[in-house]
């Protein structure tokens, strides 16, 4: 490790690939990253958390982060980018464990007029479906065929027997002949 190498060649490098970077960029920043996560994480969370973990979360981001907009003058702008990084983690992590208001979902109102997520399947998904559905009933002679589609159209069983003039013990059987064939 080389204190006096301009940290931009150190960066072109390092975002080139060159693996002695990559060491000597840890080797610098990450006792400051680790040191930042252990003043910081409270000791609610230290039992469950260690800050080796902290740490790597920091350099995942920052190798996954675009460069462009950021230029690193000095080596103490680096390590005070690191440190933000290294804070925004942990009061992340610790809003979620320790549920404060931003994450208690008991609180949280729909929106007047708004409606949920349309949670209709894709129409792929319905022609996969179809198929398959298809694929089993290749299997079944009529009258259980009937049975089937009336499962699929989400008649209850004593609707079924009603209607299809079939005992409820045939359509248990083709009940757990369709999930046999299923896979369910």
């Amino acid at each position: 490790m080389d204190p006096t190498r301009d940290i931009g060649a150190l960066l072109a490098a390092f975002r080139a690939g060159e693996p002695w970077a990559a060491e000597e960029l840890y080797a610098r920043f990450g006792p400051t990253i680790r040191a930042n996560v252990r003043r910081r994480l409270p000791p609610q969370l230290r039992s469950r958390f260690d800050s080796v973990d902290f740490v790597q979360d920091v350099w995942a981001s920052f190798l996954i982060a675009p460069s462009e907009g950021r230029a690193f003058t000095s080596p103490q702008a680096l390590a005070s980018f690191l440190a933000r990084v290294a804070h925004n983690k942990v009061v992340e992590m610790s809003r979620q464990q320790l549920g404060t208001q931003k994450y208690d979902r008991s609180r949280e109102v729909p929106a007047a007029g708004a409606e949920p997520p349309d949670r209709a399947p894709s129409p792929s998904q319905v022609v996969i479906a179809d198929e398959r559905w298809e694929r089993l009933l290749q299997n079944f002679s009529g009258r259980q065929r009937v049975v089937a589609e009336r499962l699929r159209d989400g008649y209850g069983l004593d609707d079924i027997v009603r209607l299809t003039d079939v005992s409820l013990s045939t359509v248990n059987r083709i009940v757990r002949r369709l999930k046999d064939l299923a896979g369910v």
